[in-house]
């Protein structure tokens, strides 16, 4: 994986998306429908982010080792992702999904915002991934995956 290996990236994506529900959870940063996401589908949203900025991250690995060139790669992933999932929830019907409809209504309310956060998102992943990698072994990095799902999962959980 270009200097990477997934418990990084797992890692990574986990520090980062506890991080982010506390920004969700605590601060006036966000609007209804983000929190709604997670009181709604609870662990299924917390799980579905996770693998999200997880999936974007490991393909931005395998094209460099360069992680400014990492860095690049990412956002133009996460770009492409963004758009033609968003062209694709315009071509169909929503109505039979609670999960797609909630998509578009997050897309309505935050526009083209959520490129600038998704790929927020992505770079501090990949640069968490890679301090890890840094400068923790294997077995404190397993140790604080485990410690921050806790943390997300009572963010996720508790309010």
């Amino acid at each position: 994986m270009s200097n990477h290996n997934i418990l990084t990236l797992v890692v990574g994506a986990i520090i980062v998306e506890c991080f982010t529900l506390g920004l969700i959870y605590f601060t006036a940063l966000t609007r209804k429908t983000i929190r709604q996401w997670y009181n709604e589908f609870t662990i299924g949203a917390y799980t579905m982010d996770i693998a999200s900025a997880i999936i974007g991250v490991y393909l931005a690995t395998l094209f460099t080792s360069n992680l400014y060139l990492q860095i690049l790669c990412v956002v133009i992933i996460g770009l492409i992702h963004d758009i033609s999932f968003g062209m694709f929830l315009n071509s169909i019907n929503t109505k039979s999904s609670k999960v797609m409809e909630f998509f578009k209504k997050y897309a309505k309310e935050y526009g083209k915002k959520i490129l600038f956060v998704d790929a927020l998102i992505l770079v501090s992943t990949l640069l968490v991934s890679n301090f890890l990698l840094n400068y923790l072994s294997n077995a404190n990095i397993a140790f604080l995956g485990v410690l921050f799902l806790y943390i997300g999962l009572l963010f996720v959980y508790s309010f």
